[in-house]
């Protein structure tokens, strides 16, 4: 059973009826475009004892989008359930865009204690994880990019990827101004270099996930991390191979201590 939790301006779907501190926390934090939708399948598997929220990113899954919208406040919104559940021992499992979102929550709760533990598959860290779309989003002006997304999901529904044409299902409900917007605060976010320097110090406990397919530059010195490959997939192992990242996710979360 999922359930739709609503705090301030977040949107939660999660296993659990009602926030609580008394289930080990783990929240999910999928990349631009996606949707709580493509991660069902974690909820419907994951064990009782553990409560998994996954925080609907604005403008996504056909959710309304505000002009206002800002990845630091939408962060803030999080801490502020967080402090107001007196949720500790978190454990982060992010991917791509997603991944910018744990560490501006640690930026703000700085208590270690808090967090257990952080997974980020693919997590945007510099400027260099913005080479794919969110850079090429901003190309155009916002006026213009309505058109362009449109070209973007057909591109998508065309590609002779799997994991590309469901990734244009979930493209399909996401607002064109959101993916704008999130892309413009991605890229001005990841020039500044704080992202990556505060995933290497800050989060001692913490590993780092990528696809055997997937083309990435850093050696695993920068990273200051662990570095696990997710074989045969790319940048969307939850569509390439659903049964094994569900495999992975569970194996990790349940081998958190």
């Amino acid at each position: 059973i999922m359930y739709k939790i609503k705090f301030k301006d977040l949107i939660l779907i999660s296993n659990k009826k009602r926030i609580s501190s008394n289930f080990e926390t783990i929240f999910f934090f999928y990349g631009i475009g996606n949707s709580s939708d493509d991660f069902n399948f974690l909820i419907k598997k994951l064990n009782k004892k553990y409560q998994l929220l996954i925080p609907e990113l604005p403008g996504h899954n056909n959710d309304k989008f505000n002009s206002k919208f800002s990845l630091i406040n939408y962060a803030k919104s999080i801490v502020l359930l967080i402090l107001k559940n007196n949720l500790r021992n978190l454990v982060f499992f992010s991917h791509s865009v997603g991944g910018i979102i744990p560490i501006l929550i640690a930026k703000q709760i700085k208590q270690k204690k808090k967090i257990k533990k952080f997974f980020s598959y693919e997590g945007n860290l510099s400027e260099f994880d913005t080479d794919t779309i969110t850079k090429k989003t901003l190309n155009y002006k916002m006026n213009e990019f309505d058109n362009k997304f449109k070209n973007l999901i057909r591109i998508c529904e065309e590609s002779n990827k799997r994991a590309i044409r469901l990734w244009s299902d979930s493209l399909k409900k996401t607002s064109p101004k959101a993916f704008y917007n999130i892309s413009k605060d991605t890229i001005m976010l990841s020039k500044t270099k704080i992202l990556l320097q505060f995933f290497r110090v800050f989060f001692k406990r913490k590993l780092y996930l990528f696809g055997s397919d997937s083309l990435l530059s850093f050696s695993k010195f920068v990273f200051g991390s662990e570095r696990l490959i997710i074989k045969n997939t790319g940048h969307f192992a939850f569509y390439d191979d659903k049964t094994g990242f569900l495999n992975i996710f569970l194996k990790l979360i349940y081998n958190c201590k």
